[in-house]
């Protein structure tokens, strides 16, 4: 078994430089080729270590006519991955980069593991998977904080339930990858539904904090909302200005 492995970042585990991030992203991931890749994100996380406001969270409505997917970036991992023991640590030291508990879930969120379909890939790396991560996350609210239309974006085996990514600019680097990992994050759902990009703006506005959806524009970390919330929040300036 020799696999191809990658991770996809969706938000600040991109740019953020506290904690052991920087050194983990030079250790393990090759940033020199990271690509850019369509994804089903949306902000809808209401997040305590980001002023309240909103940060990204996997949503397979985004898939949905209406919505929109984003983009964001798959990292290589520097070596392959010879042996689960090896695909397990590489999950565990993204996790703790997050912050996760114990490096691979938390009540905020979880590791996931998503195998390319067109892939021939040992049951082995499934059934081991499985085995690791169904403990961690089978009464997790991961499975159940979600519209009811939409399917859950990890399954109770800890898997990543979401299409195999597609390439902003198509090099067929994609195809290349054995396994892709990332970081599922519960939303924070209003009365059942993600917050409409006025709430994410108005967050921004209240707490004066704009660092996180700012910096994510800057490395082109996107999704269908952001042309909405950005003149939501040109409109608050505005306002703010004008009283």
């Amino acid at each position: 078994m020799s696999l191809r492995g990658g991770v996809i970042i969706i938000g600040s585990l991109l740019w953020d430089n506290k904690g052991n991030r920087p050194k983990w992203r030079k250790n393990n991931l090759c940033s020199e080729n990271q690509f850019e890749v369509y994804i089903p994100i949306r902000y809808g996380r209401c997040s305590d270590t980001r002023n309240n406001t909103y940060t990204m969270v996997f949503s397979n409505k985004c898939c949905s006519r209406g919505y929109g997917l984003g983009t964001g970036w798959v990292l290589p991992i520097k070596t392959k991955i010879n042996l689960f023991s090896e695909l397990k640590e590489e999950a565990k030291k993204m996790g703790e980069a997050e912050g996760l508990n114990n490096g691979f879930s938390s009540d905020w969120g979880s590791v996931a593991l998503l195998l390319n379909p067109n892939k021939k890939i040992d049951n082995f790396i499934r059934t081991e998977w499985g085995k690791l991560m169904s403990c961690k996350i089978s009464n997790h609210s991961l499975l159940s904080e979600k519209l009811k239309s939409e399917k859950s974006p990890i399954d109770s085996n800890g898997f990543l339930a979401i299409r195999w990514p597609k390439e902003v600019i198509p090099k067929d680097k994609i195809g290349k990858y054995d396994f892709l990992i990332a970081t599922v994050t519960a939303p924070t759902l209003i009365k059942g539904k993600y917050p409409t990009a006025y709430q994410i703006a108005d967050t921004m506005n209240k707490a004066k904090y704009y660092d996180y959806f700012c910096k994510n524009r800057k490395h082109k970390i996107t999704t269908f909302q952001d042309e909405r919330i950005l003149r939501r929040i040109q409109k608050n300036k505005q306002k703010n200005n004008s009283g």
